[in-house]
């Protein structure tokens, strides 16, 4: 006969293989080609200008701290991809934001749902970490998290409204403000 204590700890092997793979799964989560978590803003550049049928805006351009690049024929279900990085290069976030209509989707021209995007993403993430029911003004929807310690993937709607425009974002867990020392200015000890 198994004592209390065993049956709890008992079902906690059972659930941690998955657990374990799922946060994996986020935390090799790539976009466009890229793995999110080793990614910084020259291999952004260089694959979105080898993949083509991207224009970068022209106020971005000569930034190294935020990238914006619209779709001219890539990516037709969304209106712009934004990059954020640290002072370093490295990458900090990355937002795509949804056209409010798409035929890519099932083949419609109706309003894309957040659980349609939440299907695809889950095919690569696993299940979401967190999935919350939003209500507004005007109808409910769904919005999802995938989240481990150090990264999260958001899928809502602008303003969290059920006619706001839907974005993913993908954050980077890291201090946006963290500078490395150079080597000239280490002091010995």
């Amino acid at each position: 006969m198994l004592k209390p204590i065993q049956l709890l700890i008992l079902p906690i092997f059972f659930i941690s293989p998955s657990v374990s793979s799922d946060v994996e799964k986020i935390n090799q989560a790539s976009f466009l080609g890229l793995p999110v978590l080793k990614t910084d803003v020259n291999k952004v550049r260089d694959q979105l200008w080898d993949i083509g049928g991207f224009v970068q805006a022209r106020s971005t351009k000569q930034k190294r701290s935020v990238d914006i690049f619209f779709m001219s024929y890539r990516l037709k279900d969304s209106y712009k991809i934004e990059f954020t990085y640290r002072s370093a290069g490295d990458l900090l976030s990355i937002r795509r934001l949804y056209l409010p209509q798409s035929i890519f989707h099932k083949n419609k021209r109706t309003y894309i749902q957040t659980r349609e995007i939440a299907n695809d993403l889950s095919e690569q993430l696993g299940k979401p970490t967190k999935i919350r029911r939003v209500s507004g003004n005007s109808r409910a929807y769904s919005a999802y998290e995938w989240e481990t310690d150090k990264l999260k993937i958001t899928l809502d709607r602008e303003g969290s409204e059920y006619l706001g425009n839907i974005f993913v974002s993908y954050q980077v867990k890291k201090d946006p403000y963290f500078v490395p020392p150079k080597k000239d200015d280490q002091v010995d000890a």
